[in-house]
């Protein structure tokens, strides 16, 4: 008989525990599996035994073929077309700091539901979420004033629900980012996007100020004679020029609902820092 032997926590004594012999046919079993358990009928005692079923292959030194990968890549952008589109990019603050000291559970719930808000409002003005970011999302519409409707619909949202929101994930702030200009489209499964204005795009939103909708020149000059139509609900900031790193000098506004002023402001920056 084989034994495991215990030391009672509260006396001084050794206890032993008789555990039968284990089978010929389950020795068998057990080297085929890569864990042996050891159970005792009274006190439990499980001993995990981490062991190679079989013995480590060769690596194969054989390498890729690199020209069938390169001819295949060289394909896939000299078939792609270029399209005019608008670009928008949405991030959440901050959400690094929130799953360290939260727990990445809580923290995936925070991004799901501020991904699937601006999914809702990229739908319903009819964007195409080319992917998710994890805490954000990539956007292309065919018209900016489309792009501009979607976000102020995002921001009119997260305000209203602010409240029900901080119950559940706790603050969620953000950042969004508009620019139009000329993308290829990557072949594939899913689509997606390259070029100068999608970089520029992803400038933009992490120039914005917190809870910031920001455009550039070009947005603004697709859209300011449609936005008169909107004049009594939507306010547009003064322009600023800003260098955006790896893009050069660009003259960006701020948007917002009329109701919520700009946060740009200080009587909104300062209403912020209160939350």
């Amino acid at each position: 008989m084989s034994a495991v032997r215990k030391t009672q926590a509260n006396k001084n004594e050794v206890k032993v525990l008789s555990i039968p012999k284990t089978s010929a046919s389950r020795k068998r079993a057990d080297r085929d599996s890569a864990v042996d358990l050891v159970v005792s009928s009274g006190d439990l005692a499980v001993v995990p035994q981490l062991v190679a079923s079989r013995p480590a292959s060769r690596v194969d030194a054989k390498p890729l073929d690199l020209d069938e990968i390169i001819e295949e890549v060289a394909r896939a952008i000299a078939t792609t077309q270029d399209h005019y589109k608008c670009i928008m990019f949405t991030d959440l603050e901050s959400s690094t700091e929130y799953k360290r000291s939260m727990g990445h559970t809580k923290g995936y719930m925070r991004n799901r539901l501020f991904c699937d808000i601006c999914e809702r409002a990229v739908e319903r003005y009819d964007g195409h979420v080319v992917k998710r970011l994890g805490d954000g999302v990539m956007v292309v519409f065919e018209r900016a004033i489309d792009a501009v409707m979607a976000s102020l619909m995002i921001k009119n949202s997260i305000s209203d629900g602010r409240k029900k929101l901080k119950k559940i994930v706790g603050p969620m702030n953000y950042r969004i980012g508009i620019t139009c200009g000329y993308v290829k489209e990557i072949p594939g499964e899913a689509k997606d996007y390259i070029g100068h204005a999608m970089d520029k795009g992803a400038r933009i939103q992490s120039s914005a100020l917190r809870n910031q909708i920001l455009i550039d020149e070009i947005v603004y000059g697709l859209i300011h004679t449609k936005i008169r139509d909107y004049s009594g609900d939507i306010l547009i900031g003064s322009p600023k020029n800003m260098t955006l790193k790896g893009v050069g000098v660009s003259t960006l506004y701020e948007v917002s609902p009329k109701k919520m002023g700009l946060e740009s402001s200080i009587g909104t920056r300062m209403k912020n820092m209160l939350r």
